[in-house]
């Protein structure tokens, strides 16, 4: 096991057994549709991105650990670089670096762990889904692993980009069936990603009502 896996194991297991139900109170957090995430094995965990507390509501929630794909960009911000190691993510951008990430999410795969990716590309500034970029798929069709979507719905009004405290409210993360990733066309496939976290999203909405 090296140093890494170790570190990710104890993060894995504070967020579960220690911050997950001081999460789980605050946020009244739920996870609907769980037996979709494999317990084993590697997978692309997808998801919608509204908040700074999508990735770590999400992972405490899996029961896994989740290596989460960050732009390089939020590694220069002394307050969020120990975070960003801490949960075990991995810097993406571009030039020479984009192989190295490259590397980092083949060895994770290879090793049967979950890679996350937030297809937007970045927080929404409205609460609304952005059209995704193409990268999810790109990695799809190269590893042929599980893409697991998922919607998390109540973060962004629990904490949006703009404020600068968090608010106590129901948050409820739905899992839906893996994708079958039967096509090669990344514009296709990237459509097909987001359909589907559109039709989680749906879900949550008329469970509200």
């Amino acid at each position: 096991m090296t140093l890494t896996e170790l570190r990710l194991g104890v993060t894995s297991i504070a967020l579960r057994f220690l911050f997950a139900p001081i999460l789980a109170l605050g946020f009244r957090l739920r996870m609907v549709g769980r037996v979709h995430l494999p317990d084993r094995g590697a997978a692309i965990v997808l998801a919608n991105h509204a908040s700074f507390l999508d990735p770590f509501l999400i992972s405490a929630r899996c029961g896994r650990p989740v290596r989460w794909l960050v732009s390089r960009e939020f590694y220069a911000k002394p307050q969020l670089r120990w975070i960003l190691r801490w949960l075990g993510t991995i810097p993406v951008g571009g030039g020479k670096s984009m192989m190295r990430s490259y590397r980092r999410i083949a060895d994770v795969l290879a090793r049967g762990g979950l890679v996350g990716i937030f297809p937007e590309g970045g927080i929404s500034r409205d609460g609304e889904m952005k059209p995704f970029r193409d990268g999810a798929a790109v990695l799809a069709c190269r590893f042929r692993v599980p893409v697991v979507p998922m919607h998390i719905d109540g973060t962004y009004e629990a904490l949006s980009r703009y404020a600068r405290w968090p608010r106590f409210v129901p948050v409820t993360i739905r899992v839906g069936p893996p994708l079958v990733i039967s096509t090669d066309e990344v514009a296709a496939l990237t459509e097909a990603m987001r359909a589907a976290i559109v039709a989680l999203e749906r879900e949550s909405r008329q469970a509200r009502r």
